[in-house]
């Protein structure tokens, strides 16, 4: 069975949207990022980190879900085809993921996705062999966890996620900022745990409570993306004549756009919120559809050949975005953590990913699999000659 070239190519472009989108972790990491001002970003830094906030944040790392998914049951049919495990072979996968996610958040980015790719593995393997329906309901059962779990939490949706101004913070609040800026610039990774581990967190508990309660409905999303990339590999959705979905998802794509915008200005309405959080993962099938469109027609078009060398490494490409741009923000490196410049960082990962496309190309001129790539598949397949799947 010919491997789809269009996933490949999503999954290198939505790799891209990633990197974007740990910016924000990188250089201000994950509580700084919701207050610019306090790094004196001017003007035009500030519209390109808001225009990253509601284009990217949260939007991609969905679309990468899904392919995962989708991966997830065609290797699964590739193996039920060589008459091989599928249940071991899927475990393994999800073990060596977690462990390879846990030892990127350790050292690397405390933003990982892949310990979470991992865990959803292990949790929904057996789903491979179900029926299509029994992954229908589990998506009902995740989407009826998160309206009771909105129920309950409604009178407290004012989550901390507006963008607040250096005024707006108090003594405390500024010293934390300094204090973790200081150590991400120049600390080790022990000296940045410890900090964490040690560190009174100076933020309100409502703050945080809220922040907590919107964390934990947003996980119920995951398994939502995963599983709905199962369902796109059995109904064969990117080889498929989907022109209907392309269009109502396109012609939606603004109206997500919006309601996310205004949730990150306006946080305070319940309403704004609900709507809000439901349009920043509804805007990736939008991308999605618009990539699709795009592919369809111009896919001749040599970029689509770069995507999909991308994509093919993509294991390899995520964790090489993190090493860089450790060593381009933190202590062992060039110490940018918390720098007043966001349109240089955006610079930066740009030219990186376009050197990632070169030689992500030029690599699999030569070779069928990344070394990360390659290793997961060695233990997945439990042989030091891991077959390419047919």
């Amino acid at each position: 069975m010919r491997r789809l070239t269009i996933v490949d190519s999503l999954r290198g472009f939505s790799l891209l949207g990633i990197l974007f989108a740990n910016l924000l972790i990188f250089q201000f990491g994950i509580t700084g990022a919701k207050y610019p001002d306090f790094y004196g970003l001017n003007t035009i830094d500030k519209i390109l980190l808001y225009t990253d906030y509601v284009l990217i944040h949260d939007s991609a790392m969905p679309i990468f879900l899904l392919l995962f998914g989708f991966g997830v049951v065609k290797m699964s049919e590739s193996l039920m085809r060589q008459n091989k495990s599928v249940n071991l072979v899927l475990i393994r996968r999800g073990i060596m993921l977690f462990v390879i996610g846990i030892l990127h958040a350790i050292f690397l980015f405390n933003g990982d996705i892949l310990s979470l790719y991992g865990c959803m593995l292990l949790c929904f393997f057996w789903l491979v062999k179900r029926h299509i329906k029994v992954m229908y309901a589990m998506i009902g059962l995740c989407i009826l966890i998160i309206l009771c779990m909105g129920l309950f939490s409604y009178n407290d949706k004012s989550e901390n996620t507006q963008l607040t101004t250096h005024n707006q913070l108090s003594l405390k609040q500024e010293q934390f900022l300094s204090k973790e800026m200081k150590v991400y610039k120049y600390g080790n990774t022990y000296e940045r745990r410890k900090f964490f581990q040690t560190e009174d967190y100076p933020f309100t508990s409502e703050e945080t409570e809220l922040s907590t309660i919107s964390a934990f409905i947003s996980i119920f999303y995951v398994p939502i993306f995963f599983i709905m990339g199962m369902i796109f590999a059995k109904n064969n959705f990117f080889s498929a004549n989907n022109t209907k979905f392309i269009k109502i998802m396109i012609i939606l794509m603004p109206i997500f756009l919006l309601f996310k915008s205004i949730m990150l200005f306006y946080p305070q309405n319940s309403w704004t919120t609900d709507l809000g959080t439901l349009s920043t993962y509804a805007v990736s099938l939008s991308y999605i559809a618009l990539f699709m469109f795009v592919y369809y027609r111009y896919q001749d078009a040599k970029i689509f050949n770069y995507f999909e060398s991308v994509g093919k490494l993509s294991l390899t490409n995520y964790i090489s975005q993190s090493i860089f741009h450790a060593w381009i923000y933190y202590g062992f490196g060039l110490h940018r953590f918390g720098d007043n410049s966001f349109t240089l960082s955006l610079l930066i990962a740009l030219i990186f990913y376009i050197l990632q496309m070169v030689a992500s190309h030029r690599y699999m001129q030569h070779f069928k699999y990344g070394p990360l790539e390659y290793l997961v598949r060695m233990v997945s397949y439990w042989s030091l000659h891991p077959k390419k799947a047919v």
